[in-house]
């Protein structure tokens, strides 16, 4: 498949002239989601479920609408499974407030997460575990980075409550086997929470298949806009949770009884957004899916993997460059991580940046995994997506190719390689 087809619609691409090598960052936007987003604000636009006039029901149904294709796109059982929120870490501390709210957690209960976590996986259960008095256990990595959840088995009792699993590491591109881990979860009684923001915008997703109980995205790594995320959930356990927010549009009545304030909750997903909801970013996340449908998740996933390989195989062959991640590349989406001898990532960033390559350098809000493969200054990372094509990953090898020959950039000549 060529990703030029793809290209013209990215006007950073086409207009800039930029290696958009940042994707597990943020993705950039095709001109159908701009223009989708830009026309329903200039002439659709009203507030969702409080209206009777037809704008607002037109509103309301593309609204919920979004629901539907995002239930579609990960294989969920109903629209009523959907959640929207802000992003994925938002989504991801929706959940464990559910869980606290609805004392699902409590004192001497576990939580088993990875040290190959992103923060927002990690922070709301070390939090959530601070604020009942539980236990957090951490999955340790290998010398790649890579989670041993093989040693779960060993880990969870009946006391654990939750686990926490992020499916494709925004470090090392490494995707866990989340179906095993929740088998083993399931038959101690445990929940189990995905973080699905490296995983979903990059590969077919079914979460019946999966098994899981939560997973958690978000829309502007897959094309869409900032300020919409997706949190799904088993719909039998949304039914069950009350919420830990309430106000418009969570509630079906308020009652006032015997000086008392009663609460009839509206059902899953309204009783979990409270609000007005991302009413305008819902309309490009919708285009955002049907863009990717067009193209094909498994063509999004064999083009990243294609690009993955060449680019190991590119920056191998570079004297200085430590490419960091798993060497089974069947086990790793489109994400190469390195560092270039002793020179500060930041400042390799920079150089890159200078030739016209857009990378991202830096701890990647995963400080834990970092510090246990020994690469505490952090790390460069190039991430991929359907608008890459292999002369990016030739641009970013030639700059670092220059860099290495000149010692290192001006500011970093005492860094030796």
């Amino acid at each position: 498949m060529s990703c030029n087809k793809w290209r013209s619609d990215f006007p950073e691409i086409t207009q800039r002239n930029i290696a958009y090598l940042d994707s597990a960052a943020s993705s950039l936007k095709p001109v159908q989601v701009i223009e989708s987003m830009k026309e329903f604000a200039a002439l659709s636009y009203a507030n969702v479920h409080r209206g009777v006039y037809k704008v607002s029901m037109e509103a309301s149904r593309a609204y919920e609408e979004a629901h539907e294709l995002a239930a579609k796109f990960i294989g969920a059982r109903s629209w009523e499974e959907i959640v929207f929120t802000k992003n994925t870490t938002e989504a991801l501390q929706l959940v464990a407030g559910l869980l606290l709210w609805n004392r699902y957690i409590d004192k001497e209960d576990e939580i088993i997460v990875s040290k190959a976590e992103h923060h927002s996986n990690l922070l709301p259960w070390v939090r959530a575990a601070e604020a009942v008095g539980a236990k957090v256990k951490l999955v340790p990595v290998n010398k790649e980075g890579v989670p041993m959840w093989e040693a779960l088995g060993e880990m969870i009792s009946k006391r654990t409550k939750v686990v926490a699993i992020g499916h494709a590491s925004n470090v090392t591109g490494y995707v866990s086997d989340v179906k095993e881990v929740t088998k083993v979860a399931h038959e101690s009684g445990a929940l189990v929470v995905v973080d699905g923001a490296q995983s979903v915008p990059h590969m077919k997703i079914d979460v019946r298949e999966m098994g899981a109980d939560f997973l958690a995205f978000s829309g502007h790594k897959m094309l869409g806009p900032s300020g919409i995320g997706v949190l799904w959930g088993k719909q039998e356990i949304l039914e069950e949770l009350e919420p830990p927010f309430g106000g418009g549009g969570t509630v079906e009545r308020v009652f006032l009884e015997e000086g008392r304030v009663r609460i009839a909750w509206h059902r899953s997903p309204w009783k979990f957004e409270a609000g007005t909801p991302p009413i305008i970013e819902a309309v490009g996340l919708s285009e955002a899916i049907r863009y990717l449908w067009r193209v094909g998740m498994e063509q999004v996933e064999a083009l990243e993997r294609e690009l993955t390989e060449h680019a190991v195989r590119r920056l191998s062959a570079l004297e200085g460059v430590r490419l960091i991640g798993p060497k089974d590349l069947q086990r790793k989406l489109g994400i190469v991580a390195f560092n270039v001898g002793s020179i500060e990532p930041s400042l390799v960033g920079l150089w890159l940046d200078s030739h016209g390559v857009a990378v991202r350098a830096g701890l990647h809000c995963a400080h834990v995994l970092h510090d246990e493969i020994g690469e505490r200054q952090g790390s460069v990372r190039a991430s991929f997506y359907l608008y890459n094509c292999r002369e990016d990953v030739d641009r970013l090898a030639f700059a670092l190719e220059e860099l290495i020959k000149k010692g290192g950039p001006p500011a970093a000549t005492s860094s030796p390689l």
